[in-house]
């Protein structure tokens, strides 16, 4: 059995529905600390000029570094949900493909979120819907495990807690990793292969990558959308698979 873990993000790239397409067991990692100014809370989308713009969520700071992934409450929200689908609306609504993906994804600016893992849930849900990715998902929070272990040794616990055999890496994971302590236990961590596809933006002459998922839907629509990202997928898999 494969697994992945990863926390949960807003809005996430391709990468990371790639990530959860390759393998039969997701873990979100809802149990452990926030990690400030990065994609758990932000991500970037392209102006209707062609230029990245960031967007970022607010959260209550005081005593968050105390806190849970799943405790964290959104600051702001209200004010945040308007400037974030505006910006949307203005700067994606002359994509071919816009009304097709707002109607899919506009229930989350009519939301009253609370909490960030549940506003990063929905949306997490929403590509792998639209993507049809049939990945069971686990939440970290939902497994007995030790709970001082941290990193390598979090991972590797998570990991033989579901039974896994094979444990699914980001490359950037690889400062930290040791492959020997997994296959001690009998897992083979392998590296996700993810290589960024082109494909046209109509606000771009040229190709901007690392966008939010959202970018290549309201681009492409959801049909072709799913033939570059499977397509995609089996080809970074086949990699991988050399690599066991």
């Amino acid at each position: 059995m494969r697994v992945a873990i990863h926390q949960p993000h807003y809005f996430p790239w391709m990468g990371y529905f790639d990530k959860i397409a390759k393998v039969d067991k997701f873990i979100i990692m809802d149990d452990v600390q926030l990690e400030d100014s990065s994609v758990m809370v932000r991500n970037k989308f392209l102006e209707n000029t062609g230029t990245e713009k960031l967007l970022s969520l607010n959260v209550e700071k005081k005593g968050y570094l105390d806190k849970k992934c799943k405790e964290i409450i959104l600051k702001d929200w209200q004010k945040v949900k308007k400037k974030h689908s505006k910006f949307l609306y203005y700067n994606y609504k002359n994509s071919q493909y816009f009304n097709e993906i707002w109607e899919k994804i506009s229930f989350i600016f009519e939301k009253d979120y609370i909490f960030l893992i549940d506003l990063q849930i929905d949306i997490i849900k929403i590509f792998i819907n639209l993507l049809n990715i049939k990945t069971e998902i686990v939440f970290q929070s939902s497994i007995e495990y030790d709970k001082e272990t941290k990193k390598n040794d979090l991972v590797l616990e998570l990991c033989k807690k579901i039974q896994a055999d094979y444990y699914l890496s980001g490359n950037g994971a690889k400062k930290y990793m040791d492959d020997s302590t997994f296959l001690k236990n009998n897992i083979k961590v392998i590296y996700q292969k993810f290589m960024y596809p082109k494909y046209k933006q109509f606000s771009s002459l040229e190709f901007i990558p690392n966008l939010s998922i959202l970018d290549l839907f309201f681009n492409l629509g959801i049909n072709e959308s799913n033939k570059v990202f499977w397509k995609n997928v089996e080809e970074g898999k086949e990699f991988e698979d050399k690599t066991i």
